[in-house]
């Protein structure tokens, strides 16, 4: 009984979850009790209680048909922790030099719309949109492209000679962006702000353009351990290229075999547990994928 139980848990985490299958087995779905309670709105009765479980410290919920909500199982998509640790200081932005297993990590859900201010020249232009129609290329689920008017876009570069466009960047007199999110961490609104006096030439823009846009595509973090030329590198340069290890770090977040949106801490723990799962299993893993996320 011990060996079925085992092979029929299937764990969920946040946002998304990860399953177990085994043919021909009756599959049991259950979520920790502080997961169910951030995933799901059906309030819990004393009949839910009593199919609780304790596993490994935690309580975990059985989700039932009433629960469940639209989506679909996926493959999980499986890193090593050489990877995961480089992934996770650019993922996760913290608002200090420590870490906190609170932080969010962030993503686009719906298209990215750019519109750029009418100073922004056709050389500038045509090299940012060249460069965001070659991520949205490589980039599943990441959608980059230009809206002719301001209010069908919720992405604005401009200059610091420009109409004030975004309140926030207002006090940056350098270069910056910012962008917004809701509260499931999904971001929909974003700008970039260029002082076009210090950054006089074209080049310099168009290259400053680039390094805040690919930033803004997760609210990363910018590494001091990867080389310069890097788009994850915390520094500045005009010979910038998207290493294939920046297309795996941004192909990884924007995945569908991973839980986005989730904190430092959640991250962790549904890695830990997978990595656990497979040393103990030879079947696969599997997640199973919100519409909404």
């Amino acid at each position: 009984m011990k060996s079925t139980l085992s092979f029929a848990l299937l764990f969920l985490f946040s946002i998304t979850c990860f399953s177990q299958r085994k043919p021909k087995v009756v599959e049991r779905h259950y979520t920790p009790l502080e997961v169910y309670h951030e995933t799901y709105k059906t309030p819990l009765t004393k009949k839910d209680s009593l199919n609780f479980i304790v596993r490994n410290d935690k309580t975990l919920v059985l989700i039932t048909k009433k629960m469940k909500t639209k989506g679909t199982y996926v493959d999980y998509v499986f890193k090593d922790s050489t990877f995961l640790n480089q992934y996770k200081k650019v993922a996760f932005n913290h608002k200090s030099d420590s870490i906190d297993n609170e932080t969010s990590m962030k993503y686009w859900k719906k298209d990215i719309k750019l519109f750029f201010a009418k100073s922004i020249s056709k050389k500038e232009k045509k090299s940012i949109l060249s460069f965001a129609k070659e991520i949205s290329k490589k980039v599943d689920s990441l959608h980059i492209y230009e809206a002719k008017n301001h209010s069908d876009s919720n992405y604005t570069i401009y200059y610091s000679s420009d109409y004030e466009y975004d309140v926030n960047l207002k006090k940056y007199n350098n270069a910056n962006f910012w962008v917004y999110w809701y509260n499931n961490n999904q971001l929909y609104k974003g700008a970039i702000k260029i002082n076009n006096e210090k950054y006089f030439s074209e080049s310099l823009r168009i290259a400053k353009i680039k390094e805040l846009l690919f930033q803004s595509l997760g609210y990363f973090e910018l590494s001091n351990e990867l080389n310069c030329n890097s788009y994850f590198s915390n520094c500045f340069s005009e010979n910038k290229q998207i290493t294939d290890f920046d297309y795996e770090l941004l192909q990884y977040h924007y995945c569908y075999g991973i839980c986005k949106g989730t904190s430092l801490g959640t991250f962790e723990a549904q890695h830990e547990s997978v990595k656990e799962t497979m040393s103990k299993h030879t079947h696969s893993i599997h997640r199973f994928h919100y519409p909404d996320n």
